[in-house]
């Protein structure tokens, strides 16, 4: 898992966090000749009329195509503010609508490693709140990675917002009956 393109931007108010994939060069040639390839064969087919393999053929063009989206133009964005979070995905010109989840009591954010490969450094970051019987709900998950430098700039950031130190955990504690 390779870190992405990473930017916090911060205004007193709010947290812009905007996550850019980062794809091999190799990798962008070999999407563009596979949806350029896929597509003349489409168009060949069309031509012949021979609907039913030309609608399976679309079909998987449609998939690859957004695919291809993603791993070439893809970004995300986070905008957390005292009491809301809203995320957005781009798929270069396709943006997904903006989804904004309120924050009840508190928010913690913490790295996740997905690939444990040794040497990795890239991390996910989630976002956790608690809900009204305390709770630990996972509120938001990045899609793609970062390092633990851009993690350490965003968490300055948050801590900052939410002025709050380093260490301080920030979840409640559980009540016992």
């Amino acid at each position: 898992m390779k870190a992405s393109n990473f930017k916090v931007d911060e205004d007193g108010i709010s947290i812009t966090a905007t996550l850019v994939v980062r794809s091999s060069l190799g990798g962008k040639i070999f999407l563009y000749t596979l949806n350029v390839l896929l597509i003349g064969i489409i168009i060949l087919f069309f031509i012949g009329n021979i609907g039913v393999i030309t609608l399976f053929i679309t079909v998987m063009e449609v998939l690859l195509f957004r695919y291809s989206l993603w791993n070439l133009y893809g970004s995300e964005t986070v905008v957390l503010k005292k009491h809301s979070l809203s995320y957005q995905q781009r798929y270069g010109p396709i943006k997904m609508p903006a989804k904004t989840l309120n924050i009840t009591k508190s928010l913690k954010v913490f790295p996740f490693h997905e690939n444990f490969q040794t040497g990795n450094k890239a991390m996910k970051l989630v976002f956790e709140s608690v809900d009204e019987s305390l709770h630990p709900v996972n509120l938001y998950q990045t899609s793609l990675a970062i390092s633990q430098q851009d993690y350490k700039s965003f968490m300055v950031a948050f801590n900052r917002l939410y002025k709050r130190k380093q260490d301080e955990y920030l979840l409640p504690l559980p009540q016992m009956n």
